[in-house]
């Protein structure tokens, strides 16, 4: 079997694009045992059709006229060609209806658990924007409304794929990618082995460090708010990120707000070094793998952040007692990233879901 994967040709550029390739060129060997061939194809020309399984990352086509570039796929697309769009958007909402109506399949790493809910228009384009909006009345300078899928019998299309989490989130991580997307070696690609166990001789009591320089309201609401709720508790101005990985690692929690997506790489380098990952509920996102198991591997704090002083003070008081979920989560994490079998669970993983 011939899989192309259409992507960008900078993966310093756009994280989300590496993430999504990530794991693939990681476990590729393992997938081409198999007897799947893949290529990564970084323009639009017709050799991309040579295959049987075209994968479209929607970074990608995001470039691109979209009514222009679904007539090209149109009118070149050989008959028994499946095609899959990836939506590699790191948040769960904003189906794009053009693609989705078109492609035989609709991957993406985190979806609403409640499919229904892309049958509704959400302000902000996200599930907890939307929430901000009818809570709170936050209301965005440039109003944005997701649109909805108008035929339910399309949500069959959307899939989970897996998420940023699989990519490498140790100090080095930024060089190695920038690295990876000038000179394409798979040798770049390694997750970082050096972490840190939970421990009781941690100073710092919690760390979050976020900004709140977002253009959108209904976006850095909830970062706002946050940084008003435990101002008397610890600083929340950015740090390099040497300063930023030593501090967690001297943390006993950290907080890790929703940004553009409900994801993000902070929950990774918090599981690598060892604290106790205090962050928004995930109970809406359905994604793999699943890093987010309620007071297992993170303790969740309510959208509207009645509870969160209350979860934070309990954590940092008690922290003896939820110091394992520091470690289930860490165990969780290296599983899928480092131990010997984790590039054997990706190409399992992946193999099963082109075939679906």
């Amino acid at each position: 079997m011939k899989i192309n994967i259409l992507s960008p040709n900078n993966f310093f550029k756009d994280h989300c694009s590496y993430s999504f390739a990530y794991p693939i060129i990681k476990s590729i060997n393992l997938i081409r045992e198999s007897g799947v061939n893949i290529r990564f194809l970084y323009s639009a020309e017709k050799k991309i059709f040579d295959c049987d399984i075209l994968i479209i990352d929607s970074r990608f086509s995001g470039k691109k006229n979209k009514k222009k570039f679904i007539n090209f796929l149109q009118k070149n697309k050989k008959k028994n060609l499946k095609i899959i769009f990836a939506d590699t958007a790191d948040n769960s909402g904003q189906i794009q209806n053009n693609f989705l109506l078109f492609a035989d399949a609709y991957w993406k790493g985190q979806i609403l658990k409640n499919k229904k809910n892309y049958l509704k228009s959400h302000y902000g384009g996200r599930l907890f924007t939307d929430f901000y909006k009818k809570k709170f009345n936050i209301i965005d300078t440039k109003k944005q409304l997701s649109d909805k899928v108008s035929n339910k019998n399309l949500l069959k299309k959307i899939k989970v794929c897996w998420n940023m989490g699989l990519c490498d989130h140790g100090y080095l991580s930024h060089y190695k990618q920038k690295l990876f997307s000038i000179f394409k070696l798979k040798i770049f690609i390694n997750n970082s082995n050096k972490f840190f166990l939970p421990s009781n001789k941690r100073e710092n009591p919690i760390s979050c460090r976020i900004g709140t320089t977002y253009e959108r309201k209904t976006i850095k609401f909830q970062r706002e708010k946050i940084s008003k709720v435990i101002k008397n508790l610890t600083e929340t101005t950015k740090l390099n990120r040497y300063k930023y990985l030593n501090e967690i690692k001297n943390s006993k929690c950290v907080i890790s707000p929703f940004g553009w997506g409900e994801l993000c790489p902070r929950d990774f380098e918090t599981f690598l070094n060892g604290a106790v990952l205090i962050k928004p509920n995930m109970e809406t996102i359905d994604t793999w793998p699943n890093w987010y198991k309620v007071n297992q591997t993170y303790i969740p704090f309510d959208w509207d952040l009645t509870n969160l002083e209350q979860k934070i003070e309990n954590t940092i008081k008690n922290y003896e007692n939820f110091k394992n979920i520091a470690f289930d989560a860490q165990k969780t994490y290296l599983l899928y990233t480092t131990k010997s079998d984790s590039e054997e669970i990706f190409a399992n993983r992946f193999l099963k879901l082109i075939k679906k």
